[in-house]
């Protein structure tokens, strides 16, 4: 408990007092609504006597869209009044996004310190925060999930970077009840040669989705609530935002509105071939990262920050899901004295353009502008170009690792 209040931590404390400041907030302005973690709470009570969770008319907009299973993670908060519930789920959520800053800091390699190591930490880990803490503040009002698997994506690297492949599959099996977003490591697994890690994601895969049973008995009641999922799944997938729509931040959509693709894919099949190709193409770039990689000591810990970042820019969802380029930003800055000039100047630019367009800062209407702009997948282009840039940088420069010392694919 001592090492707590040392100076190296004052990051942490900095985030615990703005997390108390922004509860003040919200509770004063009778802002703290927390509506999505309701939507939990509601259905974890309903899971937890065997009721009916999707699309209930009692429900209203706030309807459900989540797995069975994700619904059972959340039944001991469902133990509290709903009063006491939200509080500690805000509170448990900058708890998990300190532990997470701190454990991808120390995953990170952090050679050639041009700062002492308290100092450079506290840099860090303050500045990651400034660029996290606009969706932070958005994530905590509607009480979202983002952080939460955030945590479990780099707590799942982490496993992998030590090997323990049983408790990574875990983790990322966890995840994908509460949203499918993992999905995008599987085919890493694959590539990196990674089976036992793919092996136990599956089978925890087939384990958590049989946990219903314990609540639901019987096939019929199973079958049900399974098929009335997938309805929300397919209800959802019709609801999303065409590829040429303002505020549509995926990469798909920022390349082809800011380019004269948006004059080629004026339909349905020119805008999936095209989605296609763009989705080869980053696959492809992914591959010669991983090539470069082949020397680092630890290339899981770069490749997997590159993955999560992807997240938002694949997938249509909210603006706070840029979350997901947090790792990235870390691992820019701990390693920020092999940036070149130019360089730092783009990771200033591409935090900017990831955290700056607060709401109370540019008001809302300059709110609005900005985010049907997606500046948000702009700053996380900057960010992941940087990525790309300091590994084939270090490729040159870098010696070929001991074999011994290297985490090589198993």
């Amino acid at each position: 408990m001592p090492y707590l209040f040392t100076k190296q931590n004052l990051w942490l404390f900095l985030i615990l007092i703005t997390s108390l400041f922004l509860f003040t907030g919200e509770v004063i302005n009778g802002r703290f609504y927390m509506h999505d973690f309701e939507v939990y709470y509601k259905t974890a009570n309903r899971f937890l006597h065997g009721q009916e969770l999707y699309r209930l008319k009692e429900d209203g907009h706030f309807v459900f869209k989540y797995s069975p299973t994700s619904a059972f993670y959340f039944i001991p908060l469902s133990l509290l009044p709903y009063s006491v519930a939200n509080v500690v789920f805000w509170f448990l959520l900058i708890i998990i996004f300190a532990l997470t800053l701190y454990t991808f800091y120390k995953l990170s390699g952090r050679g050639e310190q041009e700062l002492p190591i308290e100092q450079k930490q506290n840099t860090v880990l303050l500045l990651t925060f400034l660029t996290a803490v606009t969706h932070l503040h958005r994530e905590l009002h509607l009480g979202q999930v983002n952080l939460l698997l955030l945590a479990l994506y780099v707590f799942m690297l982490q496993n992998l970077v030590f090997k323990k492949y049983k408790t990574a599959g875990f983790l990322l099996a966890t995840s994908l009840f509460i949203k499918p977003f993992g999905l995008i490591f599987l085919p890493y697994f694959f590539l990196r040669k990674k089976a036992k890690a793919l092996f136990y994601t599956l089978i925890f895969v087939g384990v958590l989705s049989l946990v219903p049973l314990l609540f639901y008995p019987g096939l019929t009641a199973f079958k049900h609530l399974y098929i009335n999922w997938f309805q929300e799944l397919a209800v959802e997938l019709k609801a999303k935002q065409s590829l040429l729509e303002p505020g549509n931040h995926t990469i798909f959509s920022v390349v082809a509105r800011y380019t004269p693709l948006q004059y080629l894919v004026d339909n349905a099949i020119a805008a999936k071939v095209y989605q296609l190709t763009m989705l080869a193409l980053i696959g492809i770039s992914f591959l010669f990262f991983i090539k470069k990689g082949n020397s680092a000591k630890q290339p899981i810990v770069a490749e997997g920050a590159i993955l999560i970042c992807l997240i938002p820019l694949f997938a249509v969802t909210s603006m706070n899901a840029f979350l997901f380029a947090v790792p990235c930003v870390v691992f820019l800055l701990s390693q920020v004295a092999r940036l070149r000039t130019f360089a730092k100047v783009m990771l200033a630019a591409g935090c900017v353009l990831l955290g700056g367009n607060n709401y109370d800062l540019v008001g809302r209407r300059n709110f609005m502008v900005l985010e049907d702009l997606s500046v948000y997948t702009f700053g996380a282009i900057l960010i992941l170009g940087l990525m790309y840039y300091l590994r084939f940088k270090k490729s040159k420069l870098e010696p070929k690792a001991n074999p011994e010392a290297t985490i090589v694919p198993t």
